[in-house]
């Protein structure tokens, strides 16, 4: 013990101690049992992306309200997906660790969009076709939310628009003579949208409603540059 500048020492009792064998070699071997791991820390780890159906239906209902009236849900947290999918824990070697993460969806189009995924859908009505420019406007939404149907895309995949164009035109021929995609954002011009990449958690879905398509009888310049019809 120290006391100010004072130092004394107090004798330890209650221990022995012998003069080990000098100069000897020795070996240390040790086998871990089969099942048994000398270091269990994981050195795998999984990312595993879930979507859960119910999630996805409600926030499918959420992007595509206009009204106002639907919440947008929350999406699972990672403890609830592993309660939920407990059951890959018994697919997994010891070293692996599995992280649930919920999927995230990536609107697109619609008000509920980024800005600069924001766009209307400019479609020129087929001449001498006795439909309204509503119930074209209804088609032209329905048919979109068919393609992006969530069963139709995988994780990180590419959105073509001339893919989607050439679906509306199969489908919709009969009323419709072309669909023009039209970015709504000043920073933006026509055909800056015909391809959009998405991060490999995410799943492209559309947030456009009826009042994101714009019906013409004619093309114009200004119509491609704003999206809209004066």
């Amino acid at each position: 013990t120290r006391t100010g500048d004072q130092a004394s020492r107090t004798a330890v009792t209650g221990y022995s101690w012998r003069l080990g064998r000098y100069n000897i070699k020795f070996q240390y071997r040790h086998n871990a049992p089969a099942d048994r791991r000398i270091d269990p820390s994981p050195s795998n780890i999984i990312d595993v992306y879930v979507l859960e159906k119910a999630y996805a239906d409600d926030y499918v209902a959420w992007i595509r309200d206009y009204t106002g009236t639907v919440t947008e849900p929350t999406a699972p947290s990672t403890e609830s997906l592993r309660n939920s999918f407990s059951d890959l824990e018994n697919y997994r070697m010891i070293s692996d660790l599995i992280i649930y993460s919920s999927a995230v969806f990536k609107p697109l189009f619609g008000a509920k969009a980024d800005s600069n995924l924001q766009a209307n859908f400019v479609v020129v009505k087929k001449a001498g076709v006795v439909v309204s420019d509503s119930e074209v406007k209804s088609q032209v939404i329905a048919k979109i939310n068919d393609y992006f149907n969530v069963d139709n895309w995988d994780f990180g995949e590419t959105f073509y628009f001339t893919d989607l164009a050439t679906y509306l035109h199969t489908e919709l021929n009969t009323i419709i003579s072309s669909v023009h995609l039209v970015p709504t954002s000043t920073g933006q011009v026509y055909g800056d949208l015909q391809q959009i990449r998405c991060q490999p958690n995410e799943i492209l879905t559309s947030a456009a409603t009826v009042l994101d398509v714009v019906v013409v009888t004619n093309l114009t310049n200004t119509i491609l540059n704003v999206g809209r019809s004066s």
